[in-house]
């Protein structure tokens, strides 16, 4: 498989930003747990997160032992399943055009 410069350059800076989110979620573990609400503005529709969640790609994460503790979602791993979605069609879309 050929790669050029272009694409080879997006996947790096995509790897770079799920990188920068790991390195904010050490520093400040805080920071990447947000709200149902904030995870749905981050995965672009509530649709496509909940759908996340029920494939397993994207895990809750609850902060308590009780059944009424809130819910939370990593930014870091919406993020993640954003790219690697995008990248797949993005990989797709350039076989198909060369087996055409």
């Amino acid at each position: 498989m050929e790669i050029d410069l272009f694409k080879l350059k997006q996947l790096y800076i995509e790897a770079g930003d799920i990188a920068a989110l790991s390195v904010l979620k050490q520093l400040y573990p805080s920071f990447d747990e947000v709200k149902y609400e904030e995870a749905c503005q981050l995965a672009g529709s509530e649709h496509w997160l909940l759908q996340q969640i029920k494939s397993g790609a994207v895990k809750k994460i609850r902060r308590g032992k009780a059944k009424n503790s809130p819910i939370y979602y990593s930014r870091r791993e919406i993020a993640a399943v954003r790219m690697a979605e995008i990248t797949l069609e993005k990989y797709e879309k350039n076989k198909n055009s060369i087996i055409e």
